[in-house]
């Protein structure tokens, strides 16, 4: 094989490790996820299957905890588990654990990142282990 075809073959081996994710990204394209699914939280109670959440602000602000109050009944974990991630922005996963403070009723101080946009909405499940509901919270700056 000569040097040039050599030269040639390296280029877009490099070129294709370049743009590899971005091509992955386009050949494979995340779900959307729809919010019409997800119970968005604020001061007013909101339901889904049986569970009930409420926070103390309707819409938070990042870097300032909030609160969260959340009813299950007929759940016996000690514990709940709140995964969130950015909706209009890739902001990584934040982990959260409530802690029961009475027969099916969880509750915990929320502190969520900032992020470089005006408001964004953060989506994720609450689970008790064995099952879990769909939420999502309004964060403004």
């Amino acid at each position: 094989m000569s040097t040039p075809i050599k030269i040639v073959l390296v280029a877009l081996m490099a070129l294709a490790g370049f743009y590899a994710q971005d091509i992955w990204s386009y050949l494979n394209p995340a779900p959307t996820v729809s919010l019409q699914e997800h119970c968005l939280l604020s001061t007013q109670p909101c339901e889904r299957d049986k569970v009930v959440a409420v926070i103390s602000q309707d819409t938070t602000q990042p870097l300032l905890p909030f609160t969260i109050d959340v009813s299950w009944p007929h759940s016996n974990a000690q514990s709940l588990s709140l995964n969130l991630q950015g909706y209009e922005m890739d902001m990584g996963l934040a982990r959260f654990a409530l802690a029961q403070n009475g027969s099916g009723h969880y509750q915990s101080e929320i502190l969520l990142p900032a992020c470089t946009m005006e408001s964004m909405t953060w989506v994720g499940q609450l689970s008790d282990g064995q099952h879990s509901v769909n939420v999502a919270i309004r964060m403004a700056r």
